[in-house]
């Protein structure tokens, strides 16, 4: 049974739940994915460390778990996935009804707490209530997401690691690429690379054709980002720095702060050519994507053939430069031009500090 899906459901596929089951008892685990299959699909595992690597390849509705798993708990995992996944919800279950083991698990993020033996009807009303809770959070935090850069690979480097964790969190993902880079290749086969790349990180590709090396910052450039901005209903942009010797970035900043004036949410990320000015406040682990945004940066084989910059090496040691500011192994780096709303971004980050007078290794 561990790694099947049961795809049993009553209603609409569009709104069958997403279900993952964590139990070692395989016989219970019969039992509580046929109960909770008429909710959606139910994908079981008997373990949290294969659980966490499920994680990121699905916006799962709740997650059930026992306690005593082997290897990691299930309130160690509960801790790990509340971090990354807010928006999911979590029941844990267990065999003692101690209330010390009901307080540990709300305290480590647990939604709610049930006993075993489950009962059938209070199981699948639990998970019901649940499950509109989580579907009720991710609607409420839903962000259509826009980033802008100056030429092909521009994005993906800055961001690519950010934007697959808002694609994976269920955020509509957009790139906006203001010129055909065919300065520094034929554009044609930067376009091409450029769908490639959209593709992997799940984002909606939007392509300008601005003169390579020649992008100002007023009424084209403004226009051209506008246009895109009003026709996705964006929410949070992201950006080149200023802090950039180049003239299309630094023009595009520009631009973009101009285009995005009155939306909540803007940032500002890195290139090849960002100057140690560049001063980042927020720091967000990519650790579960990383792999993947070496990917979507490998989509550009014209440039990975000729450019250092572009090296795999050099790309993971810039992550991991970053990381010494946070929690994660790997981290892109953001300065935070506009953050209006109260509440904490729906892309979980590690928490950060000022960078300090000087970046000895950046």
């Amino acid at each position: 049974m561990q790694g099947s899906d049961s795809e049993e459901a009553t209603g609409a596929a569009s709104e069958a739940a997403r279900i993952l089951l964590v139990e070692d008892d395989e016989l219970l685990a019969e039992v509580v994915a046929g109960l909770l299959a008429p909710l959606g699909g139910v994908r079981w595992t008997d373990n949290a460390e294969e659980a966490l690597t499920l994680l990121p390849a699905s916006s799962w509705d709740l997650i059930v778990a026992d306690i005593e798993l082997p290897g990691m708990n299930g309130i160690q995992m509960i801790e790990r996935l509340k971090r990354e996944h807010p928006h999911t919800s979590t029941l844990i279950v267990s065999g003692r009804a101690s209330f010390d083991y009901a307080i540990e698990a709300i305290r480590a993020g647990a939604d709610d707490y049930m006993t075993k033996p489950l009962e059938p009807e209070a199981l699948v009303g639990k998970a019901s209530e649940l499950i509109d809770k989580s579907r009720a959070s991710r609607a409420a935090d839903h962000q259509v997401v826009l980033a802008v850069g100056a030429h092909p690979d521009d994005v993906e480097i800055g961001v690519g690691g950010i934007l697959l964790r808002h694609a994976d969190a269920g955020h509509d993902v957009n790139v906006l690429t203001m010129t055909g880079g065919e300065h520094g290749g034929d554009a044609a086969e930067r376009a091409a690379e450029s769908l490639y790349a959209a593709e992997i990180l799940g984002a909606k590709l939007f392509h300008e054709s601005l003169q390579d090396t020649e992008v100002g910052d007023r009424g084209e450039t403004i226009s051209a980002i506008k246009r895109v901005i009003d026709e996705t209903g964006a929410t949070t942009i992201y950006t080149h720095t200023s802090k950039d010797v180049h003239q299309d970035h630094r023009n595009v900043h520009n631009a973009t702060l101009v285009a995005a004036r009155g939306l909540p949410r803007v940032y500002c990320y890195q290139a090849p050519s960002t100057t140690v000015d560049f001063r980042p406040t927020r720091f967000v682990g990519i650790d579960d994507v990383m792999d993947r945004k070496i990917e979507a940066i490998g989509a550009f084989a014209s440039q990975t053939a000729i450019r250092a910059y572009l090296d795999e090496e050099l790309l993971r040691s810039t992550a991991r430069y970053w990381a010494r500011f946070a929690q994660s192994r790997y981290v892109e780096p953001l300065e935070v031009v506009r953050e209006a709303e109260a509440t904490a971004p729906a892309i979980p980050v590690s928490p950060g500090r000022p960078l300090p007078s000087t970046q000895d290794g950046a």
